[in-house]
């Protein structure tokens, strides 16, 4: 198992940008942000908490734009929709996450929005780009097992093979796996534990996926790339077009993290490195992708330390290999990428 030591290779270096990646039309703020993603066309979309928080006064619940936003690729605002009244509920139970989770976009520019109230969000739902619902996966408010064919267990991500019309979700903060459904019908058909084990042993535990099973992304290799974040590890698989997950690698990052080290993690547009977004710590992990360690480590802008306010809940890299960051209470950060000597 390769742990957090440095090796003698250079890591990527990075700056934090001082212009604002995204600007939000006049009187107008985001929440707690919690989702990054990318269109075909580069245009980013944000997901926020827009709901109220503890902390919250009326003036700022007020001027909070509705979840999903959508800004072009220089960052200007473009529309944003969603909500508690988005669509008409079911059985008396709304259909909307009670807490915003992330956004995943497909290769048809679908997006995918998920939850995190453990008690609630065991849906995620496919939509359109101008908010109009194309599927439901799950119910609201009614949790499966990590062995039920057609219940979640509060989802968090996804990963999608357009070609084969296969969405791979995590699942999640309640569940302990990673299951496959029909993108079009929502139809099951199968799911694997930490190490590929199927079905999926029950968690938490080493040999398990811990809660939550947090993000999912394809690697240039082709592998799917597991953020296992409380057990503090990145697990990889083959697992794309294969009727069982074959289980590849993985990385553990030993350090001390109340919420786990291993939030999300995004590759450079070279594919030569990896980023893991400690959440925990307010600090990102440089993965040498080859060597399979990491190389280097660095603090997310402007924080000085872990602080629960700073989370770096969702990281991303755009096009030019800048690192955009999804930060908790402070909104979405630029770290601008820097030529290394």
């Amino acid at each position: 198992m390769a742990t957090a030591e440095l090796s003698n290779r250079p890591a990527p270096a990075f700056e934090p940008d001082p212009t604002p990646p995204v600007r939000l039309p006049e009187g107008r703020t985001l929440g707690v942000v919690t989702g990054l993603a990318q269109s075909s066309d580069g245009h980013l979309w944000v997901l926020h908490i827009c709901g109220p928080m503890d902390w919250d006064t009326p003036e700022a619940i007020a001027s909070r734009l509705p979840p999903v936003v959508e800004f072009d690729a220089d960052g200007n605002f473009l529309q944003a929709w969603g909500g508690p009244d988005h669509l008409p509920a079911v059985d008396g139970r709304a259909q909307w996450p009670r807490q915003e989770e992330t956004v995943s976009i497909d290769g048809e520019d679908r997006l995918w929005i998920f939850g995190a109230d453990k008690g609630y969000d065991h849906a995620v739902q496919r939509f359109t780009r101008d908010g109009r619902l194309l599927l439901r996966i799950g119910a609201f408010g009614e949790a499966g097992d990590d062995m039920s064919r057609d219940r979640l267990g509060c989802p968090t991500d996804a990963w999608h093979d357009v070609a084969r019309r296969e969405v791979f979700i995590t699942d999640g903060y309640v569940n302990h796996r990673v299951v496959v459904f029909n993108s079009d019908t929502g139809e099951y058909l199968r799911a694997w534990g930490a190490y590929g084990a199927s079905p999926p042993p029950p968690g938490p535990g080493p040999k398990a996926f811990n809660n939550p099973v947090h993000a999912i992304s394809l690697g240039p290799d082709g592998y799917l790339y597991i953020s296992d974040r409380k057990n503090d590890r990145v697990q990889v698989f083959d697992a794309v077009g294969r009727d069982e997950a074959r289980f590849v690698r993985e990385l553990s990052v030993d350090v001390e993290s109340p919420f786990g080290s291993v939030f999300n993690i995004a590759f450079s547009p070279d594919g030569a490195h990896l980023f893991i977004s400690d959440g925990s710590n307010g600090r990102l992990w440089m993965v040498d992708r080859e060597q399979w360690r990491i190389v280097g480590s660095m603090m997310g802008a402007n924080s000085e330390g872990a602080d629960l306010s700073a989370t770096i809940h969702k990281i991303m890299t755009d096009r030019a290999g800048n690192l955009l960051l999804g930060r908790c209470m402070r909104g979405v950060e630029r770290l601008r990428r820097v030529p290394v000597d």
